[in-house]
């Protein structure tokens, strides 16, 4: 039952992060309005798997990976806001509170894989348009928390052993 429950989690994740990536796309925003509820259901989706199985590890997971990405992202924001929206940081934070569940180190890879995927295209429009030009970063953190979340799925299941 806690491998139906985590995998809920990231079925509403995918849905509500296809709906992220579209807007983000089409508008250069993240809506508040989609981050947060998202991320309440997740977090309750995982409360539940890791009370049916007796073991904090994945929800603690969890919450350091959140709080570790949405920290990270914040910092970069403050040092320099127009280089990156507060919409960017919410969405770190969702994507680190999906990718913790398998361990803190997941969530800092999806971090990471995101910002490797927006690389070539940031040079390219770096390049063509200079520094003023900016391109959403939200469809690359969502591509990066996907294949985490996929690799550590594959690697570990659902429900990893602890």
């Amino acid at each position: 039952m806690p491998a139906v429950l985590v995998g809920a989690a990231v079925a509403v994740w995918l849905v509500a992060g296809v709906r992220l990536a579209v807007t983000d796309l089409r508008t250069g925003l993240l809506p508040t309005r989609v981050i947060w509820p998202t991320a309440a259901v997740v977090w309750g989706l995982y409360t539940a798997a890791s009370l049916m199985e007796a073991e904090p590890a994945g929800l603690v997971g969890a919450a350091v990976g959140g709080a570790g990405c949405g920290a990270l992202m914040a910092a970069i924001h403050l040092v320099h806001p127009p280089a990156m929206g507060f919409g960017d940081v919410r969405l770190s934070v969702l994507n680190g509170l999906l990718c913790g569940w398998w361990g803190w180190q997941t969530a800092l890879v999806g971090l990471t894989a995101g910002f490797l995927l927006a690389l070539p295209e940031a040079l390219i429009v770096l390049a063509r348009h200079g520094r003023s030009a900016s391109r959403p970063l939200g469809p690359y953190l969502l591509a990066g928390a996907a294949i985490a979340a996929g690799w550590a799925t594959a690697a570990q299941g659902l429900v990893p052993a602890r």
